[in-house]
């Protein structure tokens, strides 16, 4: 079964391969009458990643602020909190289970203590993972706003776009492959 997944989506990368290509296309500015690009020898982006990366370090959200991306903040605030939430409840759960295996040894019940030993590593384990996807969420933080700087200034308009200088519409919901046999005699 993982085999066939495997060849599933190695078929599938191939067949999409060919949308990535509109990609590589380069706009001849002579023929489009489109003026070449300016010199950016002394262009400098507007918005700091060093900034960026200091302020989401500092205060989880802060950088996406900086950067007029509010609407991540509540998604990142909803992930740590929730994440840190959920580690302080299997925490709780945690030490009663711990204090149940101690009051179980204590009246000699070996039975249930090895029971409630097991749920007790149980919380642990779930305790730590919440603890390491709160961390996981906060890394993600600052690597957005990092990544975010940088692309801050980019220019996602249709000016000299491969689909408009085809003058094709793009479809992703189509999908043509073509194969063809050359032979010569």
């Amino acid at each position: 079964m993982r085999v066939r997944s495997c060849i599933f989506a190695l078929a599938v990368f191939v067949m999409l391969t060919p949308l990535a290509a509109y990609a590589q296309f380069r706009v001849d500015t002579t023929r489009t009458g489109a003026k070449p690009a300016e010199d950016t020898a002394h262009w400098h982006m507007t918005r700091s990643p060093t900034t960026a990366i200091i302020l989401s370090a500092v205060l989880p959200g802060a950088g996406q602020v900086y950067l007029n991306q509010w609407w991540k903040v509540p998604i990142i605030y909803a992930g740590i909190g929730g994440f840190l939430a959920g580690a302080l409840l299997q925490n709780s759960r945690y030490h009663y289970t711990a204090d149940s295996v101690n009051n179980q040894l204590a009246r000699g019940e070996v039975g249930r203590a090895n029971a409630y030993a097991n749920a007790r590593e149980f919380y642990r384990d779930d305790r730590d993972k919440y603890y390491i996807y709160a961390a996981l969420m906060y890394i993600a933080n600052i690597l957005d706003a990092y990544i975010s700087a940088h692309l801050f200034d980019f220019d996602v308009s249709d000016e000299g776009s491969p689909r408009k200088m085809l003058n094709q519409p793009y479809s992703p919901s189509t999908l043509h492959l073509r194969i063809g046999f050359h032979t010569t005699f």
